[in-house]
């Protein structure tokens, strides 16, 4: 992302590889961009955006924008022999957990099959569909020696997103922004190396720009710490996050993380060492530097109303779609559909 500040305002230039797509506050400023990298490269000019590294970005009448990626899901489809496939309605089965492979797992012959599917879902997982990151992070863990259960499990993550296909997120216009963050954590949920999982997210007026699932680096000694290991990842993108709100020129002094987890915001809010502490890793604790300045504040959250359980851990389906809507997920084809839509999202 390129920057430009002057008198009439910011300009941004976001560029992948040879895609770019300019924004700023008025079309005069745009096209003094376009002119000047028009003036030194050869460019083709597509007006204003529809489609940008296979995201659809959709503006509504009422000046929302949506972004989705329902022709890159018929594509996947499609490949994969599964355009009518019957959906299903959670991405992985409630308690699904990764266990080591067994000696006498059967492994698929030809793993680039697998590697490729797990490849396209993760494009989803980490561009529009949120919703999808936990199942990804599992299904990552199997990409050196894929079996044919994990095999099953990517194709019934395929099989979620088949009947929600026309999810996508959905930015409301608002006169303000308004920031949050959730970080959470399950413990020990990897039976090989017994690490736990961060999940954390951040919306801008209650939709996700920011999300991670990932396995931790180390193993924690408690649930408490694991908490904690997680919120210092969360910590890390929301100061990232306030630099990047800086140049776009959105106020966000402080930003806000909600934790349900007592004795994280303990060890973040309070800088004491206790027997049960001492040996967490020096980097975490630079949760408690960022409180004391200011720059991040923790606030306590009920578990049944943490937005990043779906980053850590299969949900029940009631629980899922709650977390799927907070996160700013919603139907993209409203206007289309003549028919009823179910809580999953299908139409």
């Amino acid at each position: 992302m390129f920057v430009k500040v002057d008198e009439k305002g910011v300009i941004l230039a976001l560029v992948h590889v040879d895609d770019m797509c300019v924004a700023a506050k008025t079309q005069e400023m745009v096209d003094r961009i376009k002119r000047a990298i028009g003036g030194l490269f050869k460019v083709r000019d597509l007006g204003e955006i529809k489609v940008f590294l296979g995201m659809e970005v959709t503006r509504r009448e009422n000046g929302d924008i949506t972004l989705s990626q329902t022709s890159y899901v018929e594509r996947i489809l499609s490949a994969h022999g599964l355009g009518d496939v019957k959906p299903r309605v959670l991405p992985m089965a409630v308690g699904t957990r990764v266990t080591p492979a067994k000696e006498d797992a059967e492994v698929l012959e030809d793993p680039m099959a697998y590697r490729a599917l797990v490849g396209e879902l993760n494009y989803l997982a980490v561009s529009t569909r949120p919703d999808l990151a936990f199942a990804l992070c599992v299904l990552s863990r199997y990409m050196a020696k894929p079996t044919k259960a994990a095999m099953g499990m990517a194709k019934g993550v395929l099989r979620y997103v088949a009947g929600t296909r026309n999810l996508g997120l959905v930015f409301r216009r608002r006169s303000s922004e308004v920031i949050d963050g959730y970080s959470d954590s399950d413990w020990a949920g990897d039976i090989d190396t017994r690490r736990s999982t961060t999940g954390y997210i951040f919306r801008v007026n209650g939709t996700a720009v920011s999300w991670s699932s990932q396995l931790q680096r180390t193993v924690a000694a408690s649930s408490v710490e694991a908490e904690y290991q997680a919120l210092s990842a969360a910590v890390r993108e929301a100061l990232w996050l306030s630099k990047l709100c800086e140049d776009l020129g959105v106020e966000a002094s402080q930003m806000r993380i909600q934790v349900d987890s007592q004795g994280a915001m303990n060890l973040g809010n309070n800088p004491i060492t206790s027997p049960r502490s001492k040996h967490i890793d020096v980097q975490h604790h630079l949760v408690r530097e960022r409180v004391a300045s200011g720059e991040v504040a923790l606030r306590y959250c009920c578990t049944e109303k943490m937005v990043a359980d779906v980053l850590t851990k299969a949900l029940p389906e009631a629980k899922f779609v709650w977390c799927r809507r907070e996160m700013g997920l919603d139907l993209v084809c409203l206007t289309m559909c003549s028919g009823d839509v179910s809580p999953e999202g299908v139409c």
